[in-house]
């Protein structure tokens, strides 16, 4: 099975006019995105040492690492297949274990990855074991999302089970978040049907253009709703999660 009209990749910011602004611009048009940054920008503002990133792709958060920490990422090597990019201060890896030594790092953070491990319980502790003492983990699930990445798309989680999950891998101090509401996912998912119907056929499109500035309303109100927490957080876009070694 493959998967039909993917979002584009989640690129950084770069130094150029135009990079810069598909970054702005997938900040404001995808709410998955937007609520993932609301969560980790301020998580890693306030850290400090030596930061791993898993799964990091093409380090799209990497600009967010205070310049005082030494910055590394992580990814499978199996990714190129999918994404065609490779990143400088980046370790690929078969899958496994990953290739550091015990308490190698101060901080960890992955977003949207967990979802795409099969054997989450010992990615968990692998993630745990890297970690210093008293290291700083932060991550982020997708809860309402579409079936992606195919075939590598294995799981969605409950808070219940993320708990439970974090304290069997040796994590303490765990912090689970909602990320938006159910308004925020209903925006989402109408947002989400006008950008396929934009990516078919000439029916399609058309529906697709008529629709488009129903986009800007919902794309509002699910900007707003996830500033302010209006809605029921028991049916959100995600999780964000922190806890410590």
């Amino acid at each position: 099975m493959t998967e039909h009209f993917p979002p584009p990749s989640n690129l950084p910011p770069g130094d150029s006019f135009v990079s810069n602004a598909v970054f702005a611009v997938r900040k404001l048009a995808d709410l998955q995105v937007a609520s993932v940054l609301q969560n980790l920008a301020p998580w890693l503002a306030q850290i400090s040492g030596s930061v791993l990133e898993v799964g990091c792709g093409a380090q799209p958060y990497r600009h967010l690492v205070p310049a005082s920490c030494t910055y590394h990422g992580l990814d499978w090597e199996g990714s190129q297949d999918h994404f065609k990019y490779r990143t400088t201060d980046t370790t690929y890896y078969r899958g496994g274990a990953f290739p550091f030594e015990d308490g190698s790092f101060d901080n960890l953070f992955h977003t949207e990855v967990l979802e795409h491990i099969y054997d989450k319980e010992f990615f968990l502790k692998e993630c745990r074991r890297v970690l210093k003492p008293r290291g700083k983990l932060f991550f982020s699930v997708p809860f309402q999302a579409r079936y992606h990445y195919i075939p590598h798309d294995f799981w969605r989680f409950t808070p219940v089970a993320l708990e439970r999950m974090l304290d069997e891998a040796g994590f303490a101090d765990v912090v689970i978040t909602p990320r938006g509401t159910d308004i925020t996912v209903a925006a989402y998912k109408n947002v989400s049907l006008i950008y396929r119907w934009l990516q078919g056929g000439l029916v399609s499109k058309l529906l697709g253009i008529v629709a488009s500035p129903f986009a800007l309303v919902f794309l509002f109100v699910g900007h707003i709703s996830l500033r302010y927490s209006l809605g029921s957080p028991d049916d959100c876009l995600g999780y964000a999660v922190s806890a410590r070694a």
